[in-house]
């Protein structure tokens, strides 16, 4: 049976039949392929936060991953503009293939670094000096309106910005209805971002966005960090997800608040709840009453993927602190344990996988989120091939 045979098989599967992709689908560059065609191309793929884009001439760049690029893929530039809309663009002159921007920052035009071709926030091409004895293609002079920046799809949801290679990519919003449900009493768009980091660690991509959403080894994994005061797995509660998301809370029922006390948005079991939440086929997400980690995740090849993650902490928390600066420190610490202590476990399943005699056992209840995110997969490779 082919690789692709046997996803389809998969995609048929029962969560109380579940088991994990088969090992080829994390080592086959065919099926890395298959991925940048079908889930990656016209997918929504997260790119940052409108708490980083929320002045006019705010700028993030981020990308969508593409086949056969050593740099993780199309590098995109997320714009607020001159009327407060976001605008997402290509992030290269159409000249000649100059990179426009790097990480973020404020511009009031887009210059190329290269030739200084100016161009308004919107994309279109304000000028280019010495371009004035220049034709274009059908012998017409120079005409700067047929050379605006190639636009994107942008979409927001819960003030993450989402970008799509697809012009006609159905909005996020219908489609994450349940995991909106949960998340929207934390008003997470309103958190502030304090740490942003880069890390590219040597595994298959889908191994990383298993492992996040994996409720089954926080008690073994991080029995140093997340376990510190004990193992909390009674304390998590799985929940089905769909072919667009999926998501997991963790409410400590034995524990204080997580909320401050300024923080009258949550109530109940809210403040002192903590959401593991998904968004397919890059984005994951930590998200607390106190703090929020999210990761955008690219594969750089079947071996290696890029990790972009930033934390954002509650303004309400942030403002309370005597000393904000040892208080971010403490955190992005303890998110930095947390990925070292992820890191040799997720490689090692890697080289598992190469190695692929072992029979693949039942998942765990724990796991519900990893057969959602496989069933995606699985899904989308075999539907699209059909």
């Amino acid at each position: 049976m082919g690789i692709f045979d046997a996803l389809a098989e998969h995609a048929g599967l029962p969560f109380e039949r579940g088991r994990m992709l088969p090992a080829e689908a994390y080592t086959d560059p065919a099926v890395l392929a298959a991925e940048h065609a079908s889930l990656f191309a016209d997918g929504w793929v997260c790119v940052g936060r409108t708490a980083d884009v929320a002045a006019v001439g705010d700028y993030i760049t981020g990308e969508i991953p593409v086949a056969n690029s050593s740099s993780g893929g199309r590098s995109v530039i997320v714009i607020r503009g001159d009327d407060g809309t976001l605008g997402a663009f290509d992030n290269v002159c159409v000249h000649r293939g100059a990179t426009l921007l790097e990480g973020c920052g404020n511009e009031q035009r887009i210059t190329c670094p290269y030739h200084a071709w100016a161009f308004r926030l919107d994309g279109s091409l304000i000028g280019a000096p010495y371009m004035n004895a220049s034709n274009e293609a059908d012998g017409v002079a120079f005409t700067p309106s047929r050379h605006s920046l190639v636009s994107l799809s942008v979409d927001v949801w819960e003030g993450f910005v989402f970008v799509s290679a697809n012009p006609h990519a159905p909005p996020l919003v219908g489609r994450l209805a349940q995991l909106t449900a949960v998340v929207e009493p934390f008003r997470m768009a309103d958190y502030v971002t304090v740490h942003r980091q880069t890390d590219v660690w040597h595994t298959n991509w889908k191994l990383m966005f298993e492992n996040f959403m994996d409720a089954y080894h926080i008690f073994k994994v991080h029995r140093a960090t997340f376990g510190k005061s004990g193992d909390n797995t009674l304390d998590t509660h799985m929940r089905a997800g769909t072919l667009d998301h999926a998501h997991h809370v963790v409410i400590h029922a034995a524990g204080g608040d997580i909320a401050h006390v300024d923080n009258t948005a949550l109530t109940g079991d809210e403040r002192k709840t903590i959401v593991l939440g998904a968004i397919f086929p890059t984005h994951v997400m930590q998200l607390q009453p106190d703090w929020l980690w999210y990761l955008q995740i690219s594969p750089l090849g079947v071996d290696r993927v890029r990790i972009r993650w930033e934390i954002a902490v509650a303004p309400e928390m942030l403002s309370a602190q005597v000393d904000p600066a040892a208080y971010v420190a403490d955190v992005v610490a303890l998110v930095e344990q947390v990925n070292a202590e992820d890191h040799p476990v997720v490689e090692g399943v890697f080289r598992g996988v190469q190695r692929p005699q072992f029979p693949r056992g039942p998942l765990s209840y724990l796991e519900r989120n990893v057969f959602d995110f496989d069933r995606f997969v699985a899904t989308r490779l075999t539907q699209d091939a059909r």
